[in-house]
C-alpha cells in the first residue's frame, strides 16, 4: 500500500523511480523501473545503486536493527540520503496503550522529542514464535533501535515517524466498522464506548506518500526526524460523525460496554483512556509541507473504495 503510493507520488514529482521488492514484477504502467531484490541483502541493493546511479533509498520494510545496520553499512559513501520509514508506535504513549509501560500518559500532542516507549520489542510474546510462523518477524520489530542506528548513518539521513494510515488499498481497513454498515444500509451501529471515545491519530495514504516523496533530496529534512501528520488527531467518535455525515447515514450509533462485541475483544490488551495525539507541526513549519487531499476528499476517496471493494465481493 505504502510503496506503490510512495513510488506513484514520486514519479509525479519528476524523480526517476527505482523500485526493489522480493515479489512478482508489477504493472509497470506508473513510469517506475521495477528491479527484483531482497532488502535484506545488502550486495543486491548496493548492486542496484551502483548500477543505475541511486541517489537516495527510502527503506520502507526496516523493521529490525541488524539487518538495518547491514543495509547502511554498504551505503555509507554510496547514497546521497537514506530516508527511514519510522512509526509513531515508538512514544511511550504507545507503550501505555499496550499495558507494556507504567505511569501516566502523556495527554498533550506528541512532539518529535516527547518520552519514548521504555519496553522495547512490543510485539513479542511470552513464548518466541516459530520459524514457520509468518508473524516470526514481529519478535524483532522495533522502530526504536532501528531509529539509533540510522543517526549514526555516515551520511544524510532522515526519518518520518508515519501515524496509522488508511485510504483505498489499506489491508487493516482501518474504517471499516464504520464504513461497511452504513453502506449495507444497516439502521443501528453498535459500537463499544471505549473505541468510540478513543483519541489517535490516523493519515490518508495519498498525504502520507507525498510527504515521504517530498523528503527525497530536500534540504529541510536532512539529518532531521519528523513526525507525518496530516490530519487532525480525533477521537473515533468524531471519524463516526464524519463519515456518516459524507456517506448521508441517518441511522442510530448505540454504545455497548459489552466485552463480546468484536472490537472489544480484538482491543482487550489496549488501554484506550491512553490517547495518541501526535503533532506535525515540526514537518509543517520546518519543510513547508501541506497535505495534497482534504479530510473531505480523503474520506470520499476511502468510502468510493469500500463501496468498490463491496461490490466486488
Amino acid at each position: 500500500m505504502i510503496g506503490d503510493a510512495v513510488a506513484a507520488s514520486l514519479v509525479e514529482s519528476g524523480h526517476d523511480v527505482v523500485c526493489a521488492s522480493r515479489s512478482a514484477e508489477p504493472d509497470l504502467s506508473n513510469g517506475v523501473i521495477y528491479r527484483r531484490a531482497n532488502r535484506n541483502d545488502p550486495d543486491q541493493i548496493l548492486q542496484l545503486v551502483n548500477t543505475l546511479g541511486i541517489k537516495v533509498v527510502i527503506d520502507i520494510i526496516a523493521y529490525d536493527a541488524d539487518s538495518t545496520e547491514s543495509l547502511l553499512h554498504s551505503l555509507e559513501g554510496k547514497i546521497d540520503q537514506y530516508v527511514l520509514l519510522s512509526s509513531c508506535d515508538v512514544y511511550r504513549n504507545y507503550g501505555l496503550l499496550h499495558r507494556l509501560e507504567l505511569g501516566t500518559p502523556d495527554l498533550n500532542p506528541l512532539m518529535e522529542d516527547s518520552p519514548l516507549r521504555s519496553r522495547l520489542f512490543p510485539y513479542r510474546l511470552a513464548k518466541a514464535r516459530t520459524s514457520d510462523d509468518p508473524q516470526k518477524w514481529l519478535d524483532d520489530y522495533d522502530k526504536i533501535p532501528v531509529e539509533s542506528s540510522v543517526r549514526k548513518f555516515e551520511g544524510n539521513w532522515t526519518v518520518l515517524r508515519l501515524p496509522m494510515v488508511f485510504g483505498p488499498g489499506d489491508p487493516q481497513q482501518r474504517f471499516h466498522w464504520a464504513i461497511a454498515p452504513m453502506l449495507s444500509g444497516s439502521e443501528t451501529i453498535e459500537v463499544p464506548s471505549a473505541w468510540l471515545n478513543w483519541t489517535t491519530t490516523y493519515g490518508y495514504i495519498q498525504n502520507v506518500a507525498s510527504a515521504i516523496s517530498a523528503s527525497a533530496g530536500n534540504a529541510p529534512f536532512k539529518n532531521s526526524t519528523f513526525n507525518i501528520v496530516d490530519i487532525e488527531p480525533k477521537s473515533h467518535r468524531e471519524w463516526l460523525n464524519k463519515i456518516a455525515s459524507e456517506i448521508g447515514w441517518r441511522g442510530q450509533v448505540l454504545e455497548t460496554e459489552s466485552q463480546d462485541h468484536p472490537i472489544a475483544v480484538a482491543t482487550a490488551s489496549l488501554d484506550l483512556n491512553v490517547p495518541l495525539i501526535v503533532s506535525g507541526r515540526a514537518l509543517s513549519d520546518r519543510t513547508g509541507y501541506e497535505p495534497k487531499r482534504t479530510q473531505h476528499r480523503a474520506l470520499i476517496e476511502t468510502i468510493s473504495a469500500c463501496r468498490e471493494r463491496a461490490t466486488q465481493t
